[in-house]
């Protein structure tokens, strides 16, 4: 907003002056305007409009960048030298006039976005070599001011328009990009705060089970493998299947139920008609908040029901536990989890949690386009 600000308010000032000036110095006989000219003068107030403008936007930057001072100036020097030129050879259509003029809309292009007039310089050349090579020989044909001078003139007009739209959206490209390596990078974050209290706790288990030379030792440090590569290698990727999101459910829940004295009360219901690729441990944070604010504090009171099903063109997560009363499933792994929904399923899910007789329950759906 600030750079659009600032744009504006450029283009304004310079505006005001450049008018102001060719107003002022018309009447006082200095410069000879042909108000039948139109497009002639068009070109000419425009240049010096752009040259005005830039001295506005680049003002508190030449403080600092003595190089675009000098940029700026030689552009205003060369755009004086082309009008000093014109009026001394005093030719209609004078083609070194234009030749030149065309250079300097080059430069402009060149001071504006030097990223930008390097990057597409082979077709601004081109665009421009081949309009001047048609302006030639339009010029010394018998009939041009009859005939040819307004389309001549108009060739040199119709590529600023065009080359200012690319211009627009390679800026909006660039700005997309960089919004999309931020929710990337963002993406990234958020999934590295997936609660690690688990791994912590299962291995809190296993160093038990271990100096009680368990049976159960060995397949637990074989799962707890697989969910730590899982974790680490399929949650980098962007997408993952929904059955691999499955399995690794299941090895969870195949570890918790090794960490108890008891057998407790967990239902996993799935229903997969659409194996769907979606974005890596979505559902682990409901499932891990259900263990946290429900099993673990209930012991074998508690209970857990979880069901997935994906059918069609959407997909949906529902988990259901009891509580004591004390602990809610709040905390910053829900938070996460909707940001990072609304970063990669824009309009496309919802979330939705409820509380009733010590039971709660908690419902995403993602849909696909």
């Amino acid at each position: 907003m600030i750079l659009k600000s600032k744009v504006f308010k450029s283009l304004f000032w310079g505006l005001l002056i450049t008018g102001s000036t060719t107003f002022l110095m018309a009447r006082m006989g200095a410069i000879n305007i042909d108000s039948t000219a139109y497009l002639e003068n068009g070109l000419i107030l425009g240049s010096w409009w752009i040259v005005t403008s830039l001295v506005f936007f680049y003002s508190s930057a030449f403080k600092v960048n003595k190089m675009l001072l000098w940029k700026v100036l030689g552009l205003a020097g060369f755009l004086t030298l082309l009008l000093l030129i014109d009026q001394w050879m005093a030719m209609p259509d004078n083609p070194v006039s234009i030749l030149l003029l065309i250079l300097f809309w080059m430069g402009i292009a060149w001071v504006i976005d030097p990223r930008f007039f390097i990057r597409f310089r082979v077709l601004i050349g081109g665009t421009y070599g081949l309009i001047a090579a048609l302006f030639l020989v339009l010029r010394f044909q018998s009939n041009y001011h009859e005939q040819n001078h307004e389309i001549a003139i108009l060739l040199l007009i119709a590529p600023v328009p065009l080359f200012l739209l690319l211009w627009v959206f390679e800026h909006w490209k660039s700005v997309k990009n960089l919004e999309i390596a931020k929710n990337e990078a963002e993406l990234e974050m958020l999934k590295n705060q997936i609660n690690p209290h688990f791994f912590f706790n299962t291995l809190n288990n296993l160093y038990g089970l271990c100096v009680e030379k368990s049976d159960l030792a060995a397949p637990m440090v074989l799962k707890l493998s697989e969910m730590m590569r899982y974790t680490i290698y399929k949650g980098k990727e962007k997408e993952v299947l929904i059955s691999e999101e499955v399995e690794y459910l299941e090895s969870f829940l195949d570890l918790h139920k090794m960490r108890y004295h008891f057998d407790p009360d967990i239902n996993f219901e799935v229903a997969i008609q659409e194996d769907h690729r979606i974005s890596p441990l979505l559902f682990l944070v409901l499932v891990e908040n259900a263990f946290k604010h429900g099993l673990e504090p209930l012991a074998e009171k508690g209970w857990i029901r979880i069901f997935l099903e994906s059918k069609g063109e959407k997909v949906k997560f529902k988990v259901e536990n009891n509580f004591d009363g004390r602990s809610k499933e709040v905390g910053i792994g829900l938070e996460n989890l909707k940001r990072r929904l609304e970063l990669r399923y824009p309009d496309q899910f919802s979330l939705n949690r409820g509380e009733k007789n010590g039971e709660y329950s908690v419902e995403m759906e993602i849909r696909w386009k």
